[in-house]
């Protein structure tokens, strides 16, 4: 049979050569000579011939190790190609870093500029992101693009509706009846670029050397950690990222409305009923809250006296206001600043996928107290789809990203 790990090397260094081609050519900012692209589609025939090389000697394998119609899976622990949990791939990186078995995802992690790291599989990689987005309010609403596979962390610009204020909610598009075989209108579409440039975003735990060689100790506890750290940084720069080396929020955008509420520091029932008038209604609406407007909430009444917000008080504080999921979050303002309680629609929000998950770990900071630094880092970007409120065919302008401010003077 085959050496796999060879395989697997020549595709990572097939794609690296394709990846550096690109890069080149950015840098220039041209596009593939005619030799360039021969090249290339050469490479890419090459790419595609060992994906599906190592995919059939992945089964030949697999049958060889267990019998026709019988295939091994990272789980089994007879399995010695692969291992068995990211607490199994964590604990062998740190205690053991000459095992073959992570030769190729130190390679890939080197393919992406990343030295002294170790690339990690998809397997492992979707569990961190799966716990993410069991935490996260944005990622699991927004449009995801993924990262490619040839170049992960390039910029990427799309086609995005310049919906401004005083445009239609269409982006300048008009729509007309005419008669049977009549000219058809003209549309102006106003287009604009809309530019995601994946930037390195990096989350550490310190753990003692003690539960690193407890393999199964480190996938549960670190993994969910990890999940919820990531879950928590990137909805912190969705939601309110100043663009400035990070994502661009969507509350910090100009896309995004203030109403004024009524009292300083006070939520009432007038300002919630004012926030989801001016909300871009048709989408999926999510409340987001600091914990602290809860007293306030919990104690809301409408005109008739009647509670507002009646969530089940035997199960977790959640349910909805005024119909809609409402989440706390960490991130939100505390009660009476600008954004203690906000409604958006994040699929009006773009995500852009880079490189990673990768991870370090070194004990070189604290190696006389037998504890070691894990660090997972990975490439993210994120913006609004639009760049202002939506003007409606009447008039009335609302907005996808709405908070609440303070009372107007």
């Amino acid at each position: 049979m085959k050496n796999l790990m060879e395989l697997r090397q020549k595709l990572a260094a097939k794609k690296q050569e394709m990846r550096g081609m690109i890069e080149a050519a950015q840098g220039e900012k041209r596009g593939f000579t005619d030799e360039e692209e021969t090249k290339y589609s050469s490479l890419e025939e090459e790419m595609r011939g060992l994906e599906s090389e190592i995919k059939l000697e992945e089964r030949a394998q697999a049958i060889a190790m267990g019998g026709a119609g019988s295939q091994r899976t990272p789980d089994d622990p007879n399995h010695e190609g692969e291992f068995r949990s990211f607490g199994d791939l964590v604990a062998t990186y740190r205690t053991n870093p000459s095992d073959p078995r992570l030769n190729e995802y130190r390679e890939l992690a080197m393919g992406a500029n990343i030295s002294g790291g170790i690339f990690v599989p998809p397997q492992y990689s979707d569990q961190l992101l799966q716990i993410a987005t069991e935490f996260a309010v944005v990622r699991p609403r927004a449009v995801v693009i993924p990262a490619d596979e040839t170049s992960p962390d390039a910029s990427i610009n799309l086609p995005a509706l310049d919906q401004g204020a005083g445009s239609n909610m269409y982006g300048g598009v008009e729509v007309k009846w005419i008669e049977e075989g009549g000219e058809k209108p003209k549309t102006d579409v106003n287009f604009r670029d809309l530019k995601l440039d994946p930037h390195e975003v990096a989350a550490h735990i310190v753990v003692t050397d003690k539960l690193l060689r407890n393999a199964p100790a480190i996938d549960s506890v670190v993994r969910r950690l990890f999940g919820q750290a990531i879950a928590a940084a990137e909805d912190q720069a969705f939601m309110f990222g100043n663009g400035v080396g990070k994502p661009h929020g969507a509350l910090a955008s100009p896309a995004a409305t203030v109403v004024a509420r009524k009292t300083a520091a006070v939520i009432t029932y007038l300002d919630v009923v004012t926030m989801l008038a001016k909300a871009k209604l048709g989408g999926s609406l999510v409340w987001t809250a600091s914990q602290s407007i809860l007293p306030q909430l919990l104690t809301m009444k409408d005109d008739a006296g009647n509670l507002i917000f009646q969530p089940n008080i035997a199960v977790e504080i959640g349910g909805t206001l005024l119909g809609y999921p409402i989440r706390f979050t960490e991130n939100a303002v505390a009660l009476g600043g600008i954004g203690d309680l906000t409604l958006s629609d994040f699929g009006y929000y773009v995500i852009k996928d880079g490189a990673g998950i990768f991870i370090q770990a070194s004990d070189a900071p604290l190696f006389t107290q037998n504890k070691t630094i894990i660090k997972a880092f990975w490439n993210v970007d994120g913006k609004p789809w639009v760049n202002g409120p939506f003007t409606l065919a009447n008039g009335y302008q609302v907005s996808p990203f709405v908070k609440l401010g303070n009372p107007t003077a």
